[in-house]
C-alpha cells in the first residue's frame, strides 16, 4: 500500500499561501476563515477522491459534485467520477455510495445546476491513508444499516 501511496506526494508541488497543496483544501481553509461554522463539502470530496484512487490503483481521479442552487448542507444532485476510460460508471457508482454514507442525499431535480471545485489530488501520504480510512469504514457502516 505504502508504494500506491507513494504517487500522492510530488515534491515539485508548493503549498499554496495558506499552506494546503491542494487547490480545494486551500478554498476550505478561507472559507473556515471568513465562516468558521459554515458547513463545506471540500474534505469530503477530497477524501473520496483519494479513497478511489487507492482502492483502484489509479494515477488520477476527477470526482465532480453537482449542486442545484437551491440544496445546501448535504444535499447534492449528483456526483460522477472522470477519470481514463478505465469503468468510469463503476468508479460513479462506488463515488455515489460513498456520499450516501457520509450522510448525503442525492436528488437530481433536473433543474439548473453548478459543480463544485474537485480536488486534485495534491496530498501527502498521510492524508490519503486517513481519507482512504475514513471513507472505508463510512462506507462499511452504510452498508451494515
Amino acid at each position: 500500500m505504502a508504494r500506491e501511496l507513494a504517487i500522492f506526494w510530488r515534491g515539485s508541488v508548493m503549498p499554496t499561501e495558506t499552506g494546503a497543496r491542494c487547490a480545494l483544501q486551500a478554498a476550505r481553509q478561507r472559507r473556515l476563515s471568513v465562516h468558521p461554522d459554515e458547513f463545506g463539502m471540500e474534505q469530503d470530496i477530497c477524501d473520496v477522491t483519494l479513497w478511489l484512487i487507492e482502492k483502484h490503483g489509479l494515477c488520477r481521479v476527477h470526482v465532480w459534485v453537482d449542486r442545484h442552487y437551491t440544496q445546501i448542507g448535504r444535499e447534492i444532485a449528483g456526483v460522477t467520477v472522470m477519470t481514463s476510460p478505465i469503468h468510469p460508471a463503476r468508479l460513479t457508482e462506488e463515488a455515489h455510495k460513498a456520499f450516501l454514507a457520509l450522510g448525503y442525499t442525492i436528488e437530481d431535480t433536473r433543474a439548473d445546476n453548478y459543480g463544485h471545485q474537485f480536488c486534485d489530488g495534491h496530498h501527502s501520504k498521510h492524508e490519503a491513508i486517513r481519507a482512504y480510512a475514513r471513507i472505508e469504514n463510512a462506507v462499511r457502516r452504510w452498508r451494515s444499516q
